[in-house]
Formats: C-alpha cells, structure tokens, sequence
C-alpha cells in the first residue's frame, strides 16, 4: 500500500464525511513543499489541537459515515486520525496535525524525500507516450482504418483507446482523432460541443 495514497484518501473521505454541510465555507486541500494542508467546515465540539491518546470521536454525519464503511472509504469511528498519524510516520517521518474548531484543519508535515516521491511518475508517462509513438510508426494508415471501422456506430474517446490498445490519450488525439476530424473522415455526434464529457466519435459515410 502507498502510505502518501492512504494519507490522501483519510483526508478526502473525512472531509465529506464529517462536513458541516449548512456552512457555505469551500473545503481546501492545498499541497505546498512543506506540508498538506486541507481545510473544512465543522459542527466542533471542542477547539484546539487534538491528541491522539485523548481525543473522543464524535460522529457528525453518521448516515455517510456508514455508507462510507459500507464502501470501504472509511473503518471504524475514531480510525482517520489513527490510520493518517500511522502513515504519515511512514511517509514522511512527521506527525500530523489536527486542529478542531469552526474550520477543522489537517496538517501532514513532508520532507524532501517525501516530495521527491510524490505525484505521478514522469518516466511512467513518457514511456506511455514512447511505446505509442513507436507502435504507430508503421501501421498508422492501418490504425486509421481500424478507428474508422470501429466508428461507424458512436464511440467515446475512451472506448476508441481501449479498442486500438493505446494508453495516452492526448498523444492519440493529436495524432489520429483531431486530424481524422479535420479532414472529415471522423465527426463529432456533439458538433456544437467538441469538449463535452458526453462526445463520442463516428464515420462520416
């Protein structure tokens, strides 16, 4: 298990499931060199830095917060800010912070090993996009008549990447669908929209 992936998923399942959701206060999660700090409103019930060996757990949506056990977002009552103390050590070597007050604040202290590690890996992505240009290099006209084959009934962006075995999907956008659009072999079925979510792709006849 990641311990940063973990951390992340404790500070974003406790921030909607302890919401104070009559307040119009926007919830933040804000990543700096330094430190994650993230930020919602609350129905406190005290004010101050909360101690792991003292605090008392209160449920303050307990509706989402059985859903969320029921998903597997969230364990038992009380296990956010164990589990986030408990990976945090491990991430990072610090220990977080917990604020109760009107604005609940989390804060999880990085160092520089921490930060190096965090976010996506760029080798990951560039040899995502490596491996797709070479594959094309010498079937591209082939590939163009697969898409269009496969297009003839309205297909998403996503089922087209999936289809032609493709894992970067800006690199086929620029190399085949954008180019295929223009020259009038491929059309839009929301021509008014190109960027809808809900857009799908078919062979002009």
């Amino acid at each position: 298990m990641s311990a940063r992936d973990a951390i992340l998923r404790e500070i974003i399942s406790n921030s909607l499931a302890h919401r104070d959701y009559s307040s119009g206060y926007v919830a933040k999660m804000i990543i700096e060199k330094d430190q994650i700090l993230a930020e919602n409103s609350n129905r406190t019930h005290g004010y101050g830095n909360l101690d792991l060996n003292t605090f008392q757990p209160f449920p303050k949506n307990p509706a989402i917060s059985k859903v969320f056990r029921e998903i597997g977002l969230a364990d038992e009552l009380g296990s956010g800010m164990r589990n986030t103390y408990k990976y945090t050590k491990m991430y990072s070597g610090g220990v977080p912070q917990f604020v109760e007050g009107d604005i609940f604040r989390t804060v999880i202290p990085l160092n520089d090993a921490a930060t190096l590690k965090s976010g996506p890996k760029v080798s990951d992505q560039v040899s995502d996009q490596v491996s797709d240009q070479v594959s094309d290099q010498d079937n591209s006209i082939a590939l163009e008549r697969e898409i269009l084959k496969f297009c003839r009934k309205p297909k998403s962006k996503k089922e087209i990447l999936d289809h032609v075995g493709y894992k970067n999907r800006t690199y086929l956008t620029r190399k085949f669908l954008k180019p295929m659009i223009e020259s009038g072999k491929l059309a839009y079925t929301i021509p008014e929209k190109p960027t809808s979510r809900l857009q799908k792709y078919i062979t002009e006849e």
